[in-house]
């Protein structure tokens, strides 16, 4: 059987906490690297950028910041080398803020669509931010929270969980680590119902997985406890099981440490299993006698009560309609993975000397990108870039793709266009805008002498950069119609030399870290999947905080 299992812990939240998950949401909304700054201060907020990445956002000065926070609405700044950056207030309270902002490349060619692209982007910010201060201002279960003050008992505590739930399903997202939002579900369930423990046990799974590691039960308890709870009689007819005298119970032997629990059945086809609390724990007292003072009032429990069942019900509502919808994601996922590989086989297909090639040149990529000590995001958003990257040679004319002789002048300018083409296949599939700018520029060299706009040193973008190494490598080291492959110290020698000139020097300096990883992949073949890749790339409301993704090395077929 495979589980979760978790255990209750306390949960804070600090502005710069605030700033770390706003920093998740909105670099999946847009693409970019944001920095905050406190709106009260005007001074930036400590760790809200992630030290593994990058941010091209110049320090503002609080005095700009404050301005921003008076006019309290969002905004494009058109900046010089064809960059924006993108100005949000975002209130985290009733009275605390952040000013969250954040760089973007242009990728408009002409005066033109400029116009056209600062209005898209304006149009993005606005709606992204209109949606943001409908969660903040029109929630009704916080509207109605303000004006029920008076409430006390088990009325206030039925209003503290549908708060609790209304922040949950605010931060929870759909398509990334299953696991991770049945972990965030059921912590909060815990604290909810104050249990040392909550399971999580799928009917029909396989294994067992301990998220916690201070539960009283191991993986291998938690799974024989679902057993023996699935053939007890005294399930009602709700699919509720409470147990408040677990020491009489024919299994307590094997589970000493479980004092009481309460499981609900979930019976739907597709999510099919329990879900059980465990040792209830008892309100410590104000103020504990001398006596009781060395005594752990987190360990004494109290009763479970049908109330506690309807607290926790909806919390099994959300967890199973999780289940459900990331099974339906992943379904979408594969159909994915194979309309990727049946375009990148299309791209290959062209000219039988390059086969292979977008593959090698992502899974090099991959490996700088990981050398640079780049998050698993980004490395993700790396391979899926990597296979786009020459997606415009579908338009680019056969016989001057596969020409044995060298490229006439004109031949060579229509060769360039793939990069130009490429861009206009994606640019409408909104998820994997952020890869455009590898797709557009991974023919830019570090000097300002590439093409298609000839950006020079670090206004190339990170990913471009990383590709045009990548891409070099690949291309001298494999045979084409015209020439030789090149053996591989040649090839690094070439690239050594270039550092500078053509490529980004530091990019370079990670191929030679690396360079027996890389060898390895042009020696041993590639068959990478593209199910991890896809989850870095699919960024739509639900999204998650965290990421957790593999690229990895196998044989191939």
């Amino acid at each position: 059987m495979k589980m979760t299992v978790l255990t209750t812990t306390a949960t804070r939240y600090s502005l710069a906490d605030h700033a770390k998950a706003l920093a998740v949401i909105l670099g999946e909304e847009f693409g970019v690297l944001f920095t905050f700054y406190d709106a009260a201060t005007g001074e930036e907020v400590a760790a809200s950028q992630a030290k593994t990445r990058e941010s091209s956002v110049l320090p503002w000065p609080p005095g700009v910041v404050l301005q921003h926070a008076r006019e309290n609405r969002p905004c494009l700044l058109a900046l010089q080398g064809g960059r924006y950056e993108l100005v949000l207030p975002l209130p985290v309270s009733e009275k605390a803020g952040l000013i969250a902002v954040g760089a973007m490349t242009a990728l408009a060619h002409t005066p033109a669509e400029a116009v056209q692209e600062q209005a898209r982007l304006s149009k993005w910010l606005q709606s992204f931010w209109d949606r943001l201060q409908n969660v903040n201002q029109t929630s009704p279960i916080r509207g109605r929270h303000r004006a029920d003050k008076g409430l006390d008992g088990q009325a206030a505590v039925a209003w503290e969980t549908l708060l609790t739930l209304d922040r949950l399903i605010g931060r929870l997202r759909i398509h990334r680590e299953p696991e991770h939002n049945q972990k965030r579900i059921l912590r909060t369930a815990a604290e909810v119902l104050r249990v040392e423990t909550v399971l999580w046990v799928p009917r029909d799974g396989i294994g067992a997985i301990l998220l916690n590691g201070d539960s009283c039960l191991s993986p291998w308890d938690c799974s024989q406890l679902a057993i023996y709870l699935a053939e007890s009689p005294d399930w009602s007819k709700s699919g509720l099981l409470l147990c408040n005298e677990a020491s009489v119970a024919a299994w307590h032997k094997l589970f000493p440490h479980v004092k009481n629990l309460m499981a609900l059945k979930i019976t739907q086809s597709e999510t099919s299993g329990w879900v059980i609390a465990i040792n209830k724990k008892a309100a410590a007292p104000a103020q504990p006698k001398a006596a009781e003072s060395a005594a752990d009032p987190g360990r004494e429990t109290a009763q479970f009560r049908r109330s506690d069942a309807t607290l926790l019900t909806p919390f099994v509502a959300l967890l199973g309609l999780h289940l459900r919808s990331s099974s339906r994601y992943m379904d979408l996922k594969n159909l994915l993975v194979g309309l990727t590989r049946s375009l990148t086989a299309a791209i290959d297909a062209k000219d039988s000397y390059t086969f292979g090639h977008s593959e090698r040149v992502a899974r090099v990529a991959v490996e700088l990108g990981n050398e640079l000590k780049l998050d698993a995001e980004q490395v993700s958003d790396i391979y899926l870039a990597g296979l786009l990257h020459d997606i415009g040679k579908i338009g680019i004319r056969d016989a001057v793709l596969c020409k044995k002789e060298r490229l006439t002048e004109e031949e060579f300018e229509h060769i360039k266009q793939h990069v130009t083409i490429g861009y206009k296949i994606l640019a409408d599939l909104s998820p994997i805008r952020h890869l455009l700018v590898g797709v557009l520029y991974h023919h830019e060299r570090y000097d300002g002498k590439g093409y298609p706009d000839g950006l020079k040193g670090e206004s190339i973008p990170l990913l471009a950069r990383i590709l045009a190494v990548a891409d070099s490598y690949d291309a001298m080291s494999t045979s084409r119609p015209y020439r030789n492959a090149m053996p591989c110290e040649v090839v690094e020698q070439i690239l050594e030399k270039g550092a500078g000139s053509q490529w980004d020097p530091r990019v370079i300096e990670a191929f030679r870290r690396c360079s027996r990883k890389i060898r390895a992949i042009r020696q041993r073949g590639v068959g990478e999947s593209l199910r991890h890749a896809l989850d870095g790339a699919l960024r739509e409301d639900e999204r998650m905080l965290g990421s957790v993704l593999s690229v990895g090395i196998t044989p191939s077929e």
